[in-house]
């Protein structure tokens, strides 16, 4: 048996997308490739919900961003709810903070948070800005996340 000759070539399949705009405010990136985040320490209040969820209930607010980027991580989109605010995350911080200990979760989270959008930082000032101000660090994480997610929906809307 003889095979028959293919007389096409292949076309290009789409690529998998895997997340929306990282850099979605074109910030400039140094010579490692690393940008500042898209918002300041002090940007917090120009998004009071958020920073007041975080002052007030911030089990709440962290449990409902490692929610947001979880999903963002697994499955490249935005969390279909938002974010789920009560759950093993949040019981976890609300446990740790209660013995003043809030910061052996946040911080790594902060950290992967750097990683995912190449933010310029350390461990060390991570540890002093979440031991000084948790609540904005925990909004200005959530900006962060919300500029991928805008983009991503930006995105599905396009097509």
């Amino acid at each position: 048996m003889s095979e028959k000759p293919i007389d096409q070539q292949p076309g290009a399949t789409r690529q998998m997308s895997s997340g929306g705009n990282r850099n979605a405010l074109n910030k400039p990136v140094d010579p490692q490739g690393e940008r500042e985040w898209s918002y300041g320490i002090f940007d917090c209040f120009s998004e009071c919900g958020t920073f007041c969820l975080s002052c007030w209930c911030p089990c709440f607010e962290y449990g409902k961003l490692k929610s947001r980027f979880k999903h963002l991580q697994t499955t490249g989109k935005p969390h279909p709810q938002g974010g789920k605010m009560l759950n093993m995350d949040c019981l976890t911080y609300d446990a740790l903070h209660w013995v003043g200990c809030s910061c052996f979760v946040t911080r790594p989270t902060r950290r992967e948070i750097r990683n995912r959008y190449n933010i310029q930082g350390a461990n060390d000032s991570d540890f002093l800005l979440i031991c000084c101000c948790d609540p904005c660090t925990l909004t200005q994480e959530s900006r962060e996340i919300a500029l991928e997610e805008d983009s991503l929906r930006q995105k599905s809307s396009d097509v």
